[in-house]
């Protein structure tokens, strides 16, 4: 991002349906929760407890969620796809209170995924998501000891981006569960395709990486 980085938050753990979303100063600016009962609902809420929203779970028909105290809608009818051209199906697009427009591009699996502003035509991205990732370190001397740490999920925002910061967090927490989805379901369609000819090539029983879901 060519504008400067405003504020950085920090997911722990790397789970947008259950995590502690922290500031810099690791103070706690939103918690993220899941709840298992007749319906599936992911919960956000601010320091005070205050749920900001709420998004319930469906298999088939699109997720459907509640922004503060409004009516429950389905998320297409807040977050807007674009099926028409098709090389901007991975954008996702949104509007403030104040009519302002949005747009996260990247929401497929395996793309870099980022928020722009309509400010200036959608060139520069304003928030950006990085996930979490193991970093190896190497010490030397007669005997090499290699170490892992892992680098924390993070969000950063620019100054633009964290005037809306809860509707940034809110439009990432949501679109990224349903990445992750997709991303464990084509694994899994890739796990399935590929066992019977791995198994014929090697000989061996093929594992189903994460176990298939």
């Amino acid at each position: 991002m060519s504008a400067p980085i405003a504020l950085t938050l920090t997911l722990s753990p790397d789970n947008p349906s259950n995590t502690t979303i922290l500031g810099p100063d690791r103070k706690v600016l939103y918690t993220v929760y899941t709840q298992h009962a007749k319906a599936t609902v992911t919960h956000v809420q601010n320091p005070h407890g205050v749920v900001l929203a709420s998004l319930q779970w469906r298999d088939v028909l699109p997720d459907r969620v509640t922004l503060a105290h409004n009516t429950p809608v389905s998320i297409r009818d807040w977050l807007h796809t674009s099926l028409v051209p098709f090389y901007l199906k991975d954008d996702v697009a949104f509007q403030d209170d104040s009519a302002r427009k949005y747009k996260w591009r990247g929401n497929a699996p395996g793309r870099a995924f980022e928020l722009y502003a309509e400010d200036d035509g959608y060139k520069e991205p304003i928030a950006r998501f990085a996930r979490s990732r193991p970093d190896r370190a190497s010490t030397g001397g007669a005997t090499t000891t290699t170490t892992t740490t892992m680098t924390p999920a993070t969000l950063v925002l620019t100054a633009r981006a964290a005037e809306v910061r809860d509707l940034v967090v809110l439009s990432f927490l949501f679109l990224e569960k349903t990445r992750r989805t997709n991303e464990r379901a084509a694994q899994s369609r890739a796990d399935v395709l590929c066992a019977p000819a791995f198994s014929a090539l090697t000989g061996s029983d093929y594992n189903v990486r994460n176990g298939g879901v």
